[in-house]
């Protein structure tokens, strides 16, 4: 979930600031799905690095991209393989809402 009042700059994913040990632990070659809910009212072109997703669509199928905008009060759902491990940034690409908290690692676990 992504959120934090626009006039504080707390920006947050999960409710909590940026924290490199307390990620979102994922396992290789299993298919993972991450969940982005705008509550905010400003947009956020979320970002992952190390990986490409899809986009799921309607009918389940979307564009596969590394970014996708986050509109204010929607929700956007994406899929991406585990196949790189290692850990990995995930993270808002509004410089000053990363900065302010709005990232997280996605870390391979055994």
């Amino acid at each position: 979930m992504l959120a934090g009042p626009g006039a504080k700059y707390d920006w947050t994913i999960n409710g909590k600031a940026y924290n490199p040990d307390d990620g979102l632990p994922i396992k290789q070659v299993q298919r993972v799905r991450l969940r982005f809910v705008n509550n905010s009212r400003m947009f956020h072109p979320m970002h992952l690095h190390g990986h490409t997703f899809q986009v799921r669509g309607q009918n389940g199928q979307g564009p596969r991209k590394d970014t996708v905008i986050v509109l204010p009060g929607k929700t956007v759902e994406v899929d991406f393989d585990a196949t790189n491990p290692g850990q990995w940034l995930s993270h808002c690409h509004n410089v000053y809402h990363g900065e302010a908290g709005m990232m997280t690692a996605v870390s391979y676990v055994e």
